[in-house]
């Protein structure tokens, strides 16, 4: 028997020996989960970059490395990401050969991005006409991204109106208790405060209330108040304070006034929504929690404050 799986020991480690990958085909494969990783979801700033250099060197196509920076840049919505990577995108609109895509299906959808990055560009550098035009060049040319194209102009145009408003912090609200509390009086002479819009009908909402948390948590080290501002039409009070015992919640919980004042202002039309704002009552950020530019803003009053990691 011990002799029997002996041979039958050596017979397996043959075949295994016979069954290893050439070299081409192990380069092969290792450049294939390469790519994978360069286009996975939850792959980090840093380890893109250290993907990409390795993925260069491993012969992925570098038609493919620009690709999946660009769809990264895309995915977390990184302005500053993508305008860096401006000029790799456009030397892949002037030589993307379609057999060779790993992700993008034709040149237009390349030049409509290029279009979009300059758009984004344009508008960091408050120039209208320059956004306006590349805008309109990338619906043009890439028509079924149109939505998320479209969201930027409605994006631009909020910043834009943001930008020149100042709004009364000293308007009567109530806390899920029923205190009579303003924003101003939140603030209590903080650096900036951070208002959670929400309501209990709305999913995303209660979904990020984990999220909020943590952020207030590390913002008060920064002078930074975190703040839940509920919106429930019909017994808001209660339904606040439910919630916010379920969550076990420390940080302020307010109710916005039935006439929606704050919503008026900051023209909200959908939740979640965080607004942040300076002791002046100027608007930092208006826009979905976890935008990053919200972590742009926030670095702005404090440069020691980071984003989470992804």
């Amino acid at each position: 028997m011990k002799s029997f799986i002996c041979a039958l020991t050596l017979c397996l480690s043959q075949i295994s020996l016979h069954a290893q990958a050439t070299p081409a085909e192990e380069a092969a494969a290792g450049a294939k989960a390469l790519l994978q990783r360069l286009f996975a979801q939850e792959t980090s700033e840093e380890e893109l970059q250290a993907l990409a250099k390795e993925a260069n060197k491993a012969g992925v196509p570098r038609q493919q490395v620009i690709e999946a920076r660009l769809v990264w840049g895309l995915r977390h919505q990184d302005t500053k990401f993508l305008v860096k990577i401006l000029p790799e995108v456009e030397i892949l609109a002037a030589s993307f050969d379609s057999a060779n895509a790993a992700a993008l299906p034709n040149v237009e959808t390349v030049k409509a991005f290029v279009a979009y990055i300059k758009a984004l560009k344009a508008g960091e550098a408050k120039d209208e006409a320059g956004f306006k035009q590349n805008i309109l060049e990338a619906i043009w040319l890439n028509p079924q991204q149109a939505q998320v194209f479209l969201q930027s102009i409605e994006k631009y145009r909020r910043e834009s109106k943001m930008g020149s408003l100042i709004v009364d912090l000293k308007i009567p609200l109530t806390t899920s208790m029923g205190e009579a509390t303003t924003l101003h009086d939140q603030l209590g002479g903080k650096k900036a405060l951070l208002l959670d819009f929400w309501a209990s009908w709305c999913g995303p909402c209660m979904n990020l209330m984990p999220a909020l948390k943590k952020k207030a948590e590390k913002l008060a080290a920064h002078g930074v108040i975190v703040a839940a501002m509920n919106k429930d039409d019909e017994n808001a009070e209660s339904i606040a304070e439910r919630i916010r015992k379920e969550q076990n919640a420390t940080l302020p919980w307010l109710v916005e006034p039935i006439e929606r004042p704050y919503t008026k202002a900051f023209e909200i039309d959908s939740i979640p929504r965080m607004i942040l704002l300076s002791p002046e009552g100027k608007v930092l950020f208006n826009g979905h929690p976890e935008d990053p530019l919200l972590w742009a803003a926030l670095k702005k009053i404090d440069p020691a404050i980071e984003a989470p990691a992804n």
